[in-house]
C-alpha cells in the first residue's frame, strides 16, 4: 500500500472519529444526562451509560492519537518539499485563527465573582457582561479569548440555561474566568481607563480581579457545532 493511500485511510478514520466525538461527547460537568431523568435510570442502564462514556473517551483519545500521527507524517513529507512546507505553514495558521489549535502567549486573566457569593449568572447574562467584556477585549488587543477555559471562536455562543450560563453548549459556573492572549500594553490601557463595564458590574455586586501574565495557554475547543448547511462557493 502506497504512502498516499495510507494517509487517506488514516485521514478518513480521523474524520469519522471526530464526527462521532462531536455528536456523542457527553456533558461531564453536569449530573444529569440529557433526555434521561436520573430517578428513572436503573443500575443496568447506569452501567451501560458509563460504558458508553468510557468508549466515547477512548475514541476521543484515539482521534487525538491519529491526528498527531498524521501531523508527524505530514511534517516528514514536508521536509522533502519546500512548497509543501509553505502550504503546511499556511494551513496551521488558518487552523490557529479558526481556533483549532492550542495557542500560548502573553495576556490577561479577568476573574468575575459576586461580592456576597451569590449566583451572578442571571445578572451577568441579562446585562450581557460576558459578551461585552469579550468583545471589548477583542477590540483592545485580544487575539484569542476563553471563558472558564472554553475557547471563544467565530461559532461560539453564550446562553442562559436555567440558573447557569452555557458556553459552547457547556455549563459554566461562577466565578467566571476570562482569559485573553494579545497585546498586554493595550489590555493595561483598557483596564486603567476603568471603562463603564467594570463600574456597572461593581454596581451589580460583581467584583473583577485582573492579573497579567507573561505566558499563558488557551486550549482548542473540545466541541463545536457540526456544520450542516455551509459549503464552499465554487463559482
Amino acid at each position: 500500500m502506497g504512502m498516499k493511500m495510507k494517509i487517506v485511510i488514516i485521514f478518513l478514520f480521523m474524520a469519522y472519529g471526530i464526527i462521532i466525538g462531536i455528536n456523542l461527547e457527553p456533558d461531564l460537568t453536569t449530573t444529569e444526562i440529557p433526555g434521561i431523568g436520573l430517578t428513572n435510570v436503573s443500575e443496568t442502564d447506569g452501567q451501560e451509560i458509563a460504558s458508553l462514556l468510557d468508549e466515547t473517551e477512548a475514541m476521543r483519545q484515539r482521534v487525538i492519537g491519529l491526528r498527531a500521527a498524521i501531523e508527524s507524517m505530514e511534517t516528514e513529507r514536508a521536509e522533502e518539499n519546500s512548497e509543501l512546507q509553505r502550504l503546511m505553514k499556511e494551513v496551521q495558521e488558518y487552523q490557529m485563527l479558526a481556533g483549532h489549535k492550542s495557542v500560548q502567549g502573553p495576556g490577561v486573566v479577568i476573574l468575575l465573582e459576586g461580592i456576597y457569593e451569590e449566583n451572578i449568572a442571571p445578572v451577568v447574562h441579562q446585562r450581557k457582561y460576558l459578551i461585552t467584556l469579550v468583545n471589548e477585549l477583542r477590540t483592545n488587543g485580544a487575539e484569542v479569548v476563553s471563558v472558564n477555559d472554553h475557547r471563544i471562536t467565530g461559532r461560539s455562543e453564550m446562553t442562559l440555561a436555567g440558573n447557569h450560563i452555557q458556553v459552547n453548549g457547556k455549563p459554566v459556573a461562577p466565578p467566571y474566568k476570562v482569559k485573553a492572549i494579545g497585546a498586554v500594553n493595550e489590555f493595561k490601557r483598557y483596564v486603567s481607563a476603568r471603562t463603564f463595564i467594570f463600574e456597572l458590574m461593581e454596581s451589580d455586586g460583581i467584583i473583577s480581579t485582573i492579573v497579567y501574565e507573561e505566558n499563558m495557554t488557551i486550549e482548542e475547543p473540545h466541541r463545536e457545532k457540526t456544520i450542516r448547511f455551509l459549503e464552499v462557493d465554487r463559482q
